[in-house]
This record gives C-alpha cells, structure tokens and sequence, in this order.
C-alpha cells in the first residue's frame, strides 16, 4: 500500500511538472508623455486633475501563449478621476495600431470632444482605419482623447476600470475570451477626456519627432528625385 501511494503521488507531480505554468511580467512606465505622439499644445504635462505618476502593465504567460492580465493606472495628489477616459490597447505591430479600447463614463463631457464618443461602457474591438475623438475645448486642444464609436465593435458592455484610491485598475484576467498580446511587441495608452495627463507605454517603439520629421523629408527626396527623372526621359 505505501509503495503504491507513493508510485501515485511521484506520477501526480510528474504531471504537475509537465503540465504549463503561469508565469507572469509587469512592465512598468513613468509619465514621460506631454502631448500625444505627433501632436502638440501649449500645456506643460499636468493640468489640473487627475495626475498619473506610472503605469503598470501585467503580461501572464501560460507555455507559449501570453495574455494580457492588468493595466494599473497609478495617481498621484489626488484621487480625482474624469469621465469620460479611455484606454488603448495594441497588442503588437505599430505603438498606435489599436486593437482594443476601454470606454468608462458613458456620454460624460462629450460636448468637449470632436467625433462621436461611445454612450455604452465597456470593452471594444478597433476597427483597422479607426480614427480618433479629440478634444475640443479645455486643456490639450486638438490631441486624441478616444476612438470613433463609429470604428468600434463592443465586445464586453460589463467590463469596466475600478478604481481604489489612487490606482485605477484595468482587470482583464477574468474574460472569457483572453487577449492575446507580444510581450517583445505591445503597447498601452490612457487618456482622460481632457488629456491634461496622459501616459503610454510598451515594448513597441513610437516614433521620435525628429524621426518623423526626417521620415518626411525623406519621402519628399524620393518624390522631388522621381520628378526629374521623368523630365529625364
């Protein structure tokens, strides 16, 4: 009896052994955002409330499959929270090729925004030629502060941020369909309606402005060349 107990328990850990473990990263960003990459204002990084000291980003890898878990949006002085407020979600390829996007506060400060906000909360799918909603009036005039509900298809309508004194917490771990994402390739973006503090991070690079503008210069040598070789021929 005790040989057989023991060959049972020795099989049992063996299969715990082979079986995958969940294993999981976080990835932490400061506020190091001013305007929207691209984008400009006039307005230093914070303007009035709420301010964002860092981001935490949780990854949770199960084999060869990673899903995100938690997005952490942590405050700093105050506790305040506008609504509405966004968050954007790509989870590999380009920093801005949004895949998903969290809407909480319904219809809330629309009149402050250009293109038309969501009323219902909750989880979105992005359409691929999404465009922004902007902010119209107060605080950072003209930088994205959502997606069209016009390029959205909803997803979850119970999902929602909660928000314990100064961390606003994106809990993704409990879906029915997970979401995938690259942990070499993501990146995640948090604005309030009136982006008077906004933050993003991730593994994928965003493009300098000095890297954009060089990029366009370059696009237009390569035309001004093809110009003259036609007069060439």
């Amino acid at each position: 009896m005790k040989r057989a107990t023991t060959l049972f328990l020795t099989g049992a850990a063996l299969v715990l052994l082979a079986a995958p473990q969940a294993k999981a990263q976080t990835f932490t960003y400061g506020d190091n955002w001013v305007n929207w990459p691209g984008y400009t204002s006039s307005l230093d990084d914070e303007n009035g409330w709420p301010k964002i000291d860092h981001m935490d980003v949780t990854i949770s890898s199960i084999g060869n499959n990673n899903y995100l878990d938690k997005v952490s949006i942590v405050l700093h002085n105050s506790t305040t929270r506008l609504s509405f407020d966004s968050l954007f979600i790509s989870t590999g390829g380009a920093w801005d090729s949004w895949d998903y996007f969290v809407h909480n506060g319904g219809n809330q400060n629309t009149a402050h925004t250009d293109g038309d906000v969501p009323t219902t909360d909750g989880l979105y799918k992005v359409d691929s030629d999404y465009t922004y909603t902007y902010v119209k009036d107060y605080y950072r005039i003209g930088n994205p502060n959502g997606i069209d509900a016009n390029d959205l298809t909803l997803i979850d309508d119970s999902f929602e941020a909660t928000q314990n004194g100064l961390q606003i917490l994106y809990d993704f771990s409990n879906l029915t369909d997970k979401i995938s994402i690259d942990p070499d390739d993501f990146f995640v973006a948090y604005a309030p309606y009136c982006d008077n503090d906004i933050i993003g991070g991730g593994t994928a690079p965003v493009p300098e402005p000095a890297t954009m503008l060089l990029f366009g210069t370059g696009l237009a040598g390569l035309a001004t060349i093809g110009r003259k070789k036609m007069k060439r021929d």
